[in-house]
């Protein structure tokens, strides 16, 4: 519905038509009314001012005949004379008229063959007022003259001269004029609406660039300098504003990214797998934890629906059943479920409402991987089952080995025997503890951080080392030869060291084979490589791993016999973790059994 109200926004916009369109629109006919009228007055103006001219002409016209008349006896031939010479070459009609209306002289006729004049308009008014003025199409002449009267007493007796004037010419010249007068109202129209055009484009031009900012800020959100101040005051303060706007806007803006950043890395630094789900079952917000916990690949999966993104059915059930009571916003809910991808994996999902705004709008979905969790668990068991294995069956040979010791019919030689049994078995028993408390140290020191490492020569460690399983290896005639250049430094704990390298060196004895010799090889590389390599039979490859697990044997019979708690190798491996190392163990044709430390190199 929003998307459709913008659009109608959008469409009824680009229907308008532009600002300064509509203030040209509304100077054009307010300018070229105003010129029609200004044309209309001139002409007016122009044909009265040309009439009252030939007005003034005739009467001036008139008057100068009157002179001439009060100069001259007025006989009938002087008046035709006076006639005939004040018509200017016929241009201006002449006419004398007497009291009774008698035409006496007449420029353009002869008088005689003329009708009485005293009806005529001009005539009557001239009788009357002394001056009549008329214009109107002469049968004698077959024009429109324009006639001028007027009456005076000459020689006691009144006379009326007449002047009259074709309008053809004046209206010629008039009408050439107008014309004039038309085509520069019409050239000073287009003018004026060619600078009303300017002038439009002069006002909006501020609003539009406005318009264009405005628009450039919305679409990128970023304003490269701050809008022109125009220099109307409406349109400043305008400016000002939207500049103001701007910097609020920029500013609300940064805080929401950095909102949306904190969000986003808080949420990709969890290690725990978030997704909202809305009511309508559409993905709103993942995390990648989540997507690689449910072997997510595709990229543009929000406002997608929950079901086609996610394949794994437990999971789907689970978002399906909180959403139908997403109602209920006290509905939370825990299940434990294994995902299996290369390996199971074990993760516990807890659902909860997705309340915003104080109303339910979906569900949140945390994944968290207990499978280090249910591995731990296992080992546990798998530690308990071992140990309670291991010393089950010393206990049980030596409460065997006592039932027998409290019988009367067994020999002295019989009765030493099953101490000396017994004196193994608790021998063995105590063995297996104090490898245990030994692990139980390193794991506890691992943890509080009471382990320090400090920075010491890694040969006196070798040595110290040697010298303590001396006696030991002795038995089977193997001695230990050490490479290792004196000036090699590691940074460690000694005590922990020489504890993992008397393991090593102890398994060398037991497990190779006699009179041979076991080799401690030091390399200085990317870190600090300690070899410790003994002759023996091989180690098959698929052990390799396993036999630093705790209580593990390749053969049981065979590590029993030699002694072995099936703990050293777990101590090893401890102590190197806590250095920031790791040990390996490889092989070779020649039946070379090699161990292999490596150490953070010191500078």
């Amino acid at each position: 519905m929003r998307l459709f109200v913008e659009l109608v926004i959008d469409s009824n916009t680009m229907k308008r038509r532009p600002l300064f369109l509509k203030f040209f629109y509304t100077f054009f006919p307010v300018i070229t009314l105003g010129v029609l009228l200004l044309i209309l007055a001139v002409n007016v103006s122009t044909h009265s001012f040309y009439k009252s001219l030939i007005e003034q002409q005739l009467k001036d016209r008139s008057s100068n005949i009157f002179s001439w008349l009060r100069k001259t006896d007025l006989t009938q031939s002087n008046i035709r004379f006076i006639c005939s010479e004040s018509s200017n070459n016929k241009r201006v009609r002449i006419t004398i008229i007497n009291d009774l209306g008698n035409v006496i002289g007449d420029s353009h006729k002869t008088a005689s063959f003329m009708d009485n004049h005293l009806n005529r308009p001009e005539i009557k008014d001239a009788m009357s007022k002394g001056i009549g003025l008329a214009t109107r199409f002469s049968n004698t002449l077959q024009k429109e003259l324009m006639y001028f009267a007027s009456s005076e007493i000459v020689q006691k007796k009144t006379w009326v001269v007449r002047v009259s004037i074709p309008i053809d010419e004046y209206s010629v010249i008039l009408s050439d004029l107008q014309n004039k007068i038309i085509l520069f109202g019409l050239i000073v129209n287009i003018v004026l609406l060619f600078l009303s055009y300017l002038i439009s484009k002069q006002i909006t031009a501020p609003i539009e660039n406005i318009r264009k900012k405005t628009e450039e800020y919305v679409s990128t959100l970023e304003m490269s300098r701050p809008l022109d101040i125009p220099k109307t005051k409406e349109l400043a303060s305008l400016a000002l504003s939207l500049n103001k706007m701007a910097k609020e806007l920029d500013k609300r803006i940064k805080q929401i990214q950095n909102e949306k950043e904190d969000k986003e890395s808080l949420l990709s630094s969890m290690q725990e797998g978030i997704i909202a789900v809305n009511k309508n079952g559409k993905i709103i917000s993942i995390n990648n934890i989540a997507k690689d916990y449910l072997n997510i690949n595709k990229k543009n999966i929000l406002k997608k629906r929950y079901s086609d993104v996610i394949k794994i059915r437990k999971v789907n059930f689970i978002i399906n059943q909180n959403i139908s009571n997403v109602i209920n916003r006290e509905h939370v809910f825990e299940q434990e479920i294994s995902i299996k991808k290369n390996k199971t994996r074990f993760f516990l999902v807890h659902s909860s409402p997705l309340i915003r705004t104080h109303k339910n709008r979906g569900v949140l979905i945390v994944l968290t991987d207990i499978t280090f969790k249910k591995q731990l668990e296992k080992v546990r068991q798998d530690f308990v089952a071992n140990v309670s294995h291991e010393l089950k069956t010393p206990i049980t040979s030596i409460t065997g080995f006592l039932d027998i010791l409290n019988r009367d019919d067994i020999t002295k030689e019989e009765h030493d025997l099953f101490l000396q049994k017994i004196q193994n078995h608790t021998y063995r028993m105590n063995l297996i503890i104090d490898d245990l408390l030994k692990l139980s140290k390193i794991e506890s020191q691992e943890e509080d951080n009471s382990i320090y490492l400090n920075k010491q020569l890694l040969l006196p460690i070798l040595e110290g080392a040697k010298e303590d399983v001396k006696n030991s290896l002795a038995k089977n005639n193997i001695s230990i030869q050490i490479e290792c250049d004196k000036n090699v430094l590691i940074k460690g704990d000694s005590l922990l060291l020489r504890e993992a390298l008397v393991n090593l060196f102890e398994n060398a004895g037991k497990y190779g084979y006699s009179n041979s010799i076991a080799k401690v090889i030091c390399e200085k590389q990317k870190t600090v490589l300690i070899h410790v390599e003994n002759q023996g039979d091989k180690i098959k490859e698929k052990h390799w791993e396993k036999i630093f697990q705790r209580f593990y044997r390749i053969d049981k019979s065979r590590d029993r016999k030699a002694g072995g708690t099936g703990l050293g190798l777990a101590i090893v491996k401890h102590i190197a973790f806590v250095h920031g190392g790791e040990i390996k163990v490889s092989s070779s044709k020649n039946k070379k059994t090699r161990f292999t430390i490596s150490l953070p190199r010191v500078s």
